[in-house]
């Protein structure tokens, strides 16, 4: 660094420049053995860094993972019920479209074995919003691994370990 700036010259940008190289045969004077500790101390707080952001992220992809998951199973359990009910034909006029997962809320409870889902429920007519209310059946992640492997796996694996134990439509003023 000191060549360079003794010289008058700005030292070039680059990968493969000849003031990089200059730079880099340099050795450090005997005294100066902090800067080599500096230089070590500053690479392993960015690879902390570096994999604490990873590991955020990939828990986050897997939280909307599961999600997305939650709200499928929530749908095809609702859904065969929803598209014979009287009541929401006459109400909301057939035939039923439910808006898209990101718009919905899912909430789950208890490790994953409490689920409850909104989304909305588009007919001809007009809206309403569905929740349902899920439960695992007991004994579906049941062993010594269940405390770690995330919900999403298991989600996966057994979509049909879910029951529904409550469904209700909030439906628009009737005339």
């Amino acid at each position: 660094v000191a060549q360079c700036a003794g010289t008058g010259r700005a030292r070039s940008r680059g990968f493969a420049t000849e003031a990089a190289a200059q730079t880099s045969t340099t050795a450090a004077p005997e005294g100066a053995g902090g800067a080599g500790v500096g230089g070590l101390v500053a690479a392993a707080c960015r690879t902390v860094f570096s994999v604490a952001v990873a590991g955020a992220t990939a828990v986050v992809v897997e939280n909307t993972l599961n999600d997305l998951v939650l709200w499928n199973i929530c749908k095809s359990h609702a859904m065969p019920i929803i598209d014979t009910h009287p009541r929401l034909q006459l109400s909301l006029g057939a035939p039923f479209k439910s808006e898209a997962w990101w718009n919905s809320s899912v909430t789950a409870k208890g490790r994953g074995n409490l689920v409850s889902c909104i989304f909305l429920l588009d007919g001809a007519r007009a809206s309403a919003d569905v929740q349902v209310v899920m439960v695992r059946k007991p004994g579906a992640t049941k062993g010594v691994l269940a405390a770690y492997v995330p919900n999403l796996f298991y989600n996966l694996v057994m979509p049909g370990a879910y029951k529904v134990v409550r469904m209700e439509a909030i439906l628009p003023h009737e005339r």
